[in-house]
């Protein structure tokens, strides 16, 4: 592959991810009703209403949106940070084996447990793959 194709491609993926993580910030807003159904539809137990459940269902979805909003900022320049972005593919990769681990191991359901973690340890070594093969600056 061309280090000209990786780069776009790179770029097209953190894009893709930056913006799924950004759209994060929904829940941020979102009203605690919506929260409580979501749970429900999702088959896992009814959402806890306690002032901690509010506050890390609503910070874990803040960080996630802006960790979004920097991986597309990220996406801008790719060859110029393309030693950060192998180094944040590799933190993808940890992260998507954690989710797995954490998501199977707390009883998440499956559909949840196999579209979380073990795809979020593909993407980060896509990652890592086209990083590696962008021409640096």
């Amino acid at each position: 592959m061309s280090p000209e194709r990786a780069e776009r491609l790179l770029a097209l993926l953190l894009y893709l991810l930056g913006g799924l993580a950004a759209l994060a910030v929904v829940p941020v807003v979102m009203p605690t009703a919506w929260m409580e159904s979501t749970s429900l539809w999702l088959g896992v137990d009814p959402l806890p209403r306690t002032p901690l459940t509010q506050y890390l269902t609503r910070s874990l979805s803040l960080i996630y949106a802006l960790l979004g909003v920097l991986v597309i900022w990220l996406a801008r320049r790719v060859r110029r940070y393309r030693d950060l972005l192998v180094f944040i593919g590799w933190l993808t990769v940890l992260l998507g084996a954690a989710l797995a681990v954490l998501d199977f191991s707390i009883g998440m359901p499956r559909a949840w447990s196999w579209g979380e973690g073990p795809p979020t340890v593909l993407c980060g070594l896509a990652m890592v793959w086209l990083a590696r093969r962008v021409r640096p600056l």
